[in-house]
């Protein structure tokens, strides 16, 4: 096994922390969009009052 210098070692985690983070934005963002879609009515079944 290699050793990595301590600067090696800091970027690395630092780039799997961004990598990990961006994927958790971007569950958390289809999540939203999932949730708005569903609460938003549908074209066609929109209901009109008639007075």
């Amino acid at each position: 096994m290699t050793h990595l210098a301590p600067v090696d070692q800091a970027f690395l985690l630092l780039v799997i922390v961004f990598c990990l983070g961006s994927c958790l934005i971007r569950a958390f963002w289809e999540l939203e969009q999932a949730r708005a879609r569903r609460r938003a009515p549908w074209p066609g079944r929109q209901t009109t009052k008639r007075d």
